[in-house]
């Protein structure tokens, strides 16, 4: 890997942590329950996908406007995966060190989102999750909130991450390539 693709990747991956620590760090600060938010969720993943399209754009620019698939892929990937790192770090000394009970509001904020639901929706979320009332639907919600939590549960949603990234990685690098011309 050259310098300016360790260059891009770890600026713009850290300009996407950033933005995915200082969003959790406000929201934590300011409203526990944005965390949960589905708009605030949208929102984020939206800017973490994009943030990274920029850094192809400067690779590109770098290298008088060409970069091959490979190049664009890892111009585009290479910043998310520093930013899961930085993200896999942040989320558990959040979750284990600073707050250990956020896990749990978490799930009763899941709980209470259930609750709130149609009865016919709630009843297939209930099936979904294997509760056989309200109450083990809450304990489920608490429970799944607190494993998320976990390192494994971090672990995994930082693998699950890295592969959705990946395969829009792909698609950003086919869509940007642009291939040297072989004869100038």
């Amino acid at each position: 890997m050259d310098t300016t693709t360790k260059r891009i990747a770890i600026n713009y991956g850290l300009i996407v942590s950033s933005v995915a620590v200082g969003y959790t760090l406000v929201t934590y600060i300011i409203n526990e329950e944005w965390m949960s938010s589905q708009l605030g969720g949208i929102l984020m993943l939206v800017a973490i996908l994009v943030i990274p399209y920029f850094g192809v754009r400067e690779f590109k620019k770098a290298n008088e406007g060409y970069a091959t698939f490979r190049e664009a892929f890892s111009a585009y990937l290479l910043p998310l995966i520093v930013s899961a790192v930085v993200g896999l770090g942040f989320n558990w000394v959040l979750h284990n060190l600073i707050d250990t009970e956020l896990a749990v509001r978490t799930g009763e904020r899941i709980y209470e989102r259930f609750a709130e639901m149609p009865e016919d929706q709630r009843k297939g979320v209930m099936a979904f999750m294997g509760a056989g009332n309200e109450a083990e639907l809450k304990a489920k919600s608490i429970e799944m909130a607190t494993e998320q939590a976990s390192i494994m549960g971090i672990l995994k949603s930082t693998g699950v991450g890295i592969v959705m990234y990946a395969v829009i990685g792909l698609i950003v690098a086919a869509v940007t390539k642009k291939n040297r011309p072989e004869f100038q």
